[in-house]
């Protein structure tokens, strides 16, 4: 993936996260007829950054402000891979102290959803925490398209990777 170049912002207000607003996220389109040979990754990576092209397609949802700013939250949280590797509660922990337990639940809540919501977006698989899931959301959406192979990937990716890593095809 593309580094995520957008950097945090910062609001004024009380909202309990940082960088919602003040993003257009709307770019120009570079097209052509190759475009459809790409993968999304690469269509992502070759117009502008994943960050940028996950908070436009993010623009396309119908979200309240602060489910908004979650998500938005969440795009800038991904590493340079695409990955959101840290755990939700330590995001949260960044916004809110646990100590202030009912705001922090809730927080936890929502980036809970808000995090189902960018492993919505295209690329697939963005926003997962580890190569391990990456790829259990790559083949479910192929078995839902239904890809007939997608089961037995699945059962595949089931198993810690470090065995197929090691070729240790009997476990």
């Amino acid at each position: 993936g593309s580094p995520d170049e957008a950097p945090h912002g910062e609001r004024e207000d009380d909202a309990p996260f940082d960088g919602a607003e003040g993003r257009s996220g709307v770019s120009g389109s570079a097209g052509g007829e190759d475009e459809d040979a790409q993968s999304p990754w690469e269509r992502a990576g070759s117009e502008d950054s994943l960050s940028e092209h996950l908070h436009r397609q993010a623009l396309a949802l119908r979200l309240d402000q602060v489910d908004r700013a979650a998500l938005d939250f969440l795009i800038d949280s991904l590493d340079d891979d695409g990955y959101l590797s840290e755990p939700l509660e330590r995001l949260a922990e960044a916004l809110c102290p646990r100590e202030d337990a009912e705001r922090f639940d809730e927080l936890v809540h929502r980036l809970t959803v808000a995090r189902g919501l960018l492993q919505s977006l295209e690329p697939t698989g963005v926003g997962a925490q580890d190569l391990a899931e990456c790829l259990r959301l790559q083949v479910r959406e192929r078995a839902a398209e239904g890809e007939s192979a997608a089961a037995a990937a699945l059962d595949v990716l089931a198993q810690p990777l470090e065995w197929l890593a090691r070729r240790d095809f009997k476990r």
